[in-house]
């Protein structure tokens, strides 16, 4: 496991200095899993450098709305889902937005930070539709 130093120059690196348009071993670890193939992590590479051409990210900005304000009471459901192979948001960023929100986050094994494009994407969206069917399992799923 690496350090918190490590992961955040890496963070900055792969997101503020867009390193992971560059390399395609920093955009897979940044956004997908080891197991996806070179060609696959190239393909969604350059879709991701054609549409961030404007930061992804200002920390000014960030840290200037920070803390944000707890959400209203309101009848919308949320589904806080997270990937134990996520570099960006580590389980406890998960479990403090599931904190937020006021909900018990899912947290699924095997993807990564774009779960909805990694190569095991049918892992989250199997644990999005039974959430969106009202599954009453919601609360034991660690895929």
């Amino acid at each position: 496991m690496f350090g918190f130093g490590y992961v955040l120059g890496q963070v900055i690196l792969s997101l503020a200095a867009k390193g992971f348009q560059k390399s395609i071993p920093l955009c897979r670890e940044t956004f997908f899993s080891g197991a996806m193939d070179d060609q696959l992590v190239k393909r969604y590479q350059d879709l991701l450098t054609k549409s961030s051409r404007m930061p992804l990210f200002d920390l000014r900005k960030l840290n200037a709305s920070l803390p944000v304000p707890k959400p209203m009471e309101t009848s919308t459901k949320v589904l806080v889902l997270g990937a134990k192979d996520d570099f960006i948001v580590d389980d406890e960023g998960l479990k403090e937005t599931g904190r937020f929100y006021d909900v018990e986050p899912v947290c699924i094994d095997g993807v990564a930070h774009d779960l909805m494009l990694d190569c095991s994407w049918e892992k989250s969206a199997d644990v999005f539709l039974n959430w969106l069917r009202g599954s009453s399992k919601l609360g034991n799923l660690h895929a």
